[in-house]
C-alpha cells in the first residue's frame, strides 16, 4: 500500500519514489503501431517550494513546485513490438512544475524494443500536462502528452516513427524522503 498524500498541500523539498503505470502509443515505420501499458518506478527530486511573485506565504495557490526526474524505469509487452523498456534520455533534463493544480512536465525517453533489435529516443522532450490535487500526483490524476514527438533510431540517427501519445494512468507513492533541515 502506498503513502497517502494530503490533497492541496505543499510538501517540503525531498525525493519521491513512485510506482507508475503509463500507456504509450508508438508508431514505428515498417513495423506498425500499438499502445503499450508500461509499469515501473519514477524517482523525482522536488525542490524547495517557490513563492509566486508578490506572495509571502507558501500555500497551494501561492507556491510553485519544481521537480527533476532522476530515474524512470518502465517495462511492458506489446503484441506488435514484443517487450518494451523505457528509461529517461540523459541528453535532456526531465522536469516538472506545478502551481495551484496545474502541472506541466517535459521528459525525453529512450525506448528499447529488444525483439526488433531497436533502440529509439525521442527527438525532443515530450510535453505533458495535467490538473492535480496532490504533490506528487498520485492515484488516477491523469497526465497526458500534448503533442506527438518523433522517435529517432539510436544506431542510424534517422527518424523511425513517433511516440504518438503518452498517458499516465496510475501513480502510487512508495517513499517520500524530506531533505534534512536544521
Amino acid at each position: 500500500m502506498g503513502i497517502t498524500v494530503k490533497p492541496l498541500t505543499i510538501p517540503k523539498a525531498g525525493i519521491d519514489t513512485v510506482d507508475i503505470t503509463i500507456e504509450e502509443t508508438y508508431d514505428v515505420q515498417g513495423v506498425g503501431n500499438d499502445t503499450v501499458t508500461l509499469t515501473g518506478k519514477l524517482v523525482a527530486d522536488r525542490g524547495v517550494p517557490l513563492l509566486v511573485l508578490g506572495q509571502r506565504e507558501i500555500t497551494w495557490e501561492t507556491a510553485i513546485v519544481v521537480a527533476k526526474f532522476t530515474s524512470l524505469k518502465l517495462s511492458g509487452k506489446s503484441q506488435v513490438f514484443g517487450p518494451v523498456k523505457v528509461e529517461l534520455d540523459p541528453r535532456f533534463p526531465a522536469m516538472a512544475v506545478a502551481n495551484a493544480c496545474h502541472c506541466s512536465a517535459a521528459i525525453g525517453v529512450v525506448v528499447s524494443m529488444p525483439k526488433l533489435g531497436m533502440t529509439l529516443r525521442t527527438a525532443e522532450p515530450m510535453q505533458l500536462q495535467s490538473e492535480v490535487t496532490t504533490i506528487p500526483p498520485i492515484g488516477d490524476e491523469r497526465t497526458q502528452s500534448v503533442l506527438p514527438v518523433d522517435l529517432i533510431d539510436t544506431k542510424t540517427n534517422r527518424r523511425r516513427g513517433s511516440l504518438a501519445r503518452a498517458r499516465v494512468i496510475w501513480r502510487e507513492l512508495l517513499t517520500q524522503k524530506a531533505y534534512p533541515t536544521r
